[in-house]
């Protein structure tokens, strides 16, 4: 394996500090301000730092959550929002959720039963009978484990085992670009789970912002109605890009399954922890569902679904699982208890105030009426007063800023700009919003475009010039993808 380092963009705290670009990002606000004149105060106040975000962002001048937390704090002191207004995002109920899921998603890490199931399947003659079953295996694996633990940790705990059978293949064919596919397909698969709210920070960030600026209020069944045939779809799309032309390329399967069934016995019968973890997902996950089956049954209008989101909304059921972590006793860890604190710390606190700022930075741009008067400008420029024509281009605005940025600050960018479009256009900005979000976590091209591209990257077994040949080629297929299934399905749920 190679000693190259990879360079994540999440979270992105290991980027070195670059004075000139953060004095450029100064630079941007007053250029911004001064040539929005025309605005009142507060609109030029917020374009100004709305501006100057972005270009940290993508720059990475600074640690994304310190821009987040810089753009909310110019926000205050240029009189665009009051104190209250700007730092009430840090305490939306969405942060609660956040918090809650990655909670979660560390005690699947810790107690090691993410590794265990992935195991568990590998280790299955079924699973592993050729090289293209083992493929699709590797994506299932990774896409399904995504669905709930951050992309960045499924990659990383996946990857030793996809060495495992890399350096299979590469010593029993002759092509050595064949086992290229397998780490692609660990890095596709970890990046295309948008099926679940909590799948990925942009997803959150699209329901809370959607939430605020529109009052529907999407739940965990509803998003997976439209995100889970995004989800399955590339991953089988994946598969057939992905998959060896001749299966003499592919090696011997049974290398992987041996692999699997030494490290179940390694690991030896399911821990008490491992127990406790599945218990309180179990519960959160239960929590997550009912209350989309109660507005498909009763409608959510009804006196038991109006009840039932009051009481038990989706932050709070992430919580009591994550709570059930801190009492169910095990006697495997050093504390008697699935999760302690000092663990639970160690979450992506710099993911939550990435997050968090973003939606300060949205609540500013519509409450000041900037992204109305915005909207107006961009619909009448590009003539797009069609809510299908405006969610493609919200899609491919997505993507592209993707492949440069974090997916989080690329959704911090591009939703509440598709939805101000959407708004000046006159048409329902759901769809804009949903096509910018599942856009912002489908750039594959670069190694930087996702940390799973940078972790897989930075084996040294894929050049460049193949990651960005085939990503392009999935983005092409992302893009068709999410706006064949927003099309077909949005309008089935009512949400356009």
């Amino acid at each position: 394996m190679s000693n190259v380092a990879p360079r994540f963009h999440e979270d992105s705290d290991f980027v070195a500090p670059s004075p000139w670009k953060a004095f450029a990002g100064i630079a941007v606000f007053i250029l911004v301000y001064l040539a929005t004149g025309s605005l009142d105060p507060k609109q030029r106040a917020v374009a100004a730092t709305f501006s100057a975000a972005v270009f940290l962002w993508i720059t990475e001048a600074i640690p994304l959550a310190i821009t987040a937390l810089l753009s909310t704090v110019a926000l205050v002191v240029t009189g665009a929002l009051s104190s209250k207004e700007a730092f009430g995002a840090y305490g939306d109920q969405i942060i609660l959720l956040f918090i809650g899921s990655f909670i979660l998603a560390k005690a699947m890490e810790d107690s090691g039963l993410d590794r265990r199931l992935a195991l568990r399947l590998l280790s299955k003659r079924w699973a592993t009978k050729s090289g293209a079953a083992t493929l699709l295996s590797f994506g299932t694996i990774a896409c399904g484990i995504s669905l709930f633990v951050s992309n960045t940790a499924t990659a990383a705990m996946l990857l030793p085992i996809t060495l495992t059978l890399v350096k299979s293949i590469n010593a029993q064919t002759s092509n050595q670009t064949a086992s290229t596919g397998f780490l692609l397909m660990l890095a596709w698969g970890s990046s295309i789970a948008v099926g679940t709210i909590i799948g990925t920070p942009p997803n959150v960030l699209g329901v809370g912002l959607i939430a605020e600026t529109t009052g529907t209020r999407i739940n965990f069944l509803t998003w997976a109605a439209f995100g889970m045939p995004i989800t399955l779809i590339m991953l089988v799309i994946a598969w057939l890009l992905l998959k060896p032309r001749k299966a003499a390329d592919t090696g011997d399967a049974t290398t992987v399954r041996e692999f699997a069934a030494r490290e179940l016995i390694e690991l030896g019968p399911i821990k008490p922890s491992e127990r406790a973890t599945i218990i309180a997902f179990a519960c959160a996950l239960l929590l997550w569902l009912v209350p989309g089956f109660i507005e498909y049954g009763y409608g959510s209008a009804s006196d038991i679904s109006k009840l039932w989101n009051a009481r038990l909304p989706e932050a709070v059921a992430a919580l009591i699982g994550t709570i059930i972590l801190f009492l169910i006793p095990c006697r495997d860890t050093p504390t008697g208890r699935a999760m302690t604190w000092q663990s639970a710390a160690k979450v992506e606190w710099g993911t939550i105030l990435l997050f968090a700022g973003g939606l300060a930075l949205g609540k500013a741009a519509f409450d000041s009426g900037l992204a109305k008067i915005m909207g107006e400008s961009v619909a009448s420029a590009l003539g797009a007063k069609d809510v299908w024509t405006i969610t493609a281009l919200a899609t491919i605005l997505g993507i592209v800023i993707s492949e440069l940025a974090s997916n989080t600050a690329s959704a911090n960018v591009i939703v509440p700009v598709a939805m101000a479009i959407a708004q000046g256009a006159d048409v329902n900005p759901i769809p804009p919003a949903l096509g910018a979000v599942i856009g912002a976590n489908l750039g594959f091209m670069l190694p930087i475009s996702t940390p799973p591209n940078a972790i897989v990257y930075s084996t040294g077994l894929i050049p460049a010039k193949v990651m960005m040949k085939k990503g392009l080629v999935f983005d092409i297929v992302g893009f068709v993808v999410t706006m064949a299934c927003l099309r077909i399905i949005l309008p089935l749920l009512g949400l356009a």
